[in-house]
């Protein structure tokens, strides 16, 4: 019998993965096969209607780890998804500190005083790779590339996973830190993330919306599915320890894709009256912090660990379509 936690549970992945671990699920954790006995849901914005099991908490997460420290002490699992996003964390330094960092390090000192050893399943993300003049990105992004986060969420995200990392080898927890890529095509509305548009420039001109596309098009981005950032997940927490190996962020297998090859891709499946609701309005901001991004990563340790390659992106687009349709 396995407990787990899922804070940020609201956000799109969130629900995903909250309906994929449901009580009464076998599920894999650590090597091990057990049932999913209970289940805690936090965020700061809960559905007013949930047929799911389990409680839902509506909270700001780091007041509730220092208020109820045993919802997540009593836990075997949990799966940290909550976060401020990489524009908000650009925008406003302070608000990027306290809901990732400060929050996320709170978390971890809470996890490591439990009297167990609970798994802590971090989502965390490609950002913390860039490049400088005298240290640019490479070209290929390996599992033995050096971080240089050159945005504060990256740099937020990269801290929690050495701190994770440093519990784990202390043995106080068990740590899976998975490097998610930009997750297209998300449903909803856009949030305050750079990588925004490049969910909405395929997901508003389907709903028969416009949207701006502001960055060079020969702009190459990695880029995950939603079923494989899910599936990454849930992986990440199947494999044992010893196989896990070193408790460092792992880079989950992605899609390397033009912005032009998306535009395509939008064609194939909309059509062109889909793309004429498309517009391209440059943005320096959003183009210099996705432009430092990597444009193609490899891990042959997540190969190596058994983690699925994702669909192609013309196949992401295909889902959200028919997801619109209901079929």
């Amino acid at each position: 019998m396995t407990s787990i936690v899922i804070t940020g549970a609201n956000g799109f992945i969130g629900r995903l993965l909250a309906a994929r671990l449901t009580v009464g699920t076998p599920v894999m954790i650590g090597g091990v096969s057990r049932t999913i006995s209970s289940r805690t849901l936090i965020d700061q914005h809960i559905p007013e209607k949930s047929t799911t099991d389990g409680e839902w908490i509506k909270a700001d997460l780091g007041a509730l780890i220092a208020e109820r420290p045993q919802i997540f002490s009593s836990a075997d699992v949990v799966v940290h998804l909550a976060s401020a996003v990489s524009g908000e964390c650009e925008a406003d330094l302070d608000l990027g500190l306290n809901a990732n960092l400060f929050t996320g390090i709170a978390l971890g000192r809470c996890l490591a005083a439990a009297p167990g050893t609970p798994m802590l399943v971090f989502s965390s993300s490609l950002a913390i790779y860039g490049g400088t003049p005298d240290m640019p990105l490479a070209d290929l992004i390996t599992d033995t590339t050096r971080p240089t986060p050159q945005n504060s969420y990256g740099a937020q995200k990269l801290m929690l996973e050495e701190f994770y990392a440093d519990l784990a080898r202390r043995g106080m927890i068990s740590s899976r830190s998975v490097r998610l890529m930009t997750v297209s095509v998300r449903p909803g509305k856009p949030n305050a993330a750079a990588s925004s548009f490049l969910s909405g420039m395929i997901r508003e001109p389907l709903q028969g919306k416009v949207a701006n596309v502001p960055v060079d098009i020969g702009l190459r981005v990695v880029l995950n599915s939603p079923t494989g950032a899910v599936d990454g997940l849930i992986h990440a927490m199947s494999i044992d320890d010893a196989d896990w190996g070193a408790p460092l962020g792992l880079n989950l297998p992605g899609i390397s894709v033009t912005v032009g090859e998306m535009v395509d891709a939008l064609r194939e499946v909309g059509g062109d009256d889909a793309v004429a609701r498309l517009s391209f309005e440059r943005d320096e901001v959003i183009e210099r912090i996705v432009s430092g991004w990597p444009t193609a990563a490899r891990s042959d340790r997540a190969t190596r660990l058994g983690f699925a390659a994702d669909k192609p992106f013309i196949d992401a687009v295909r889902d959200f379509a028919a997801s619109l349709s209901g079929s």
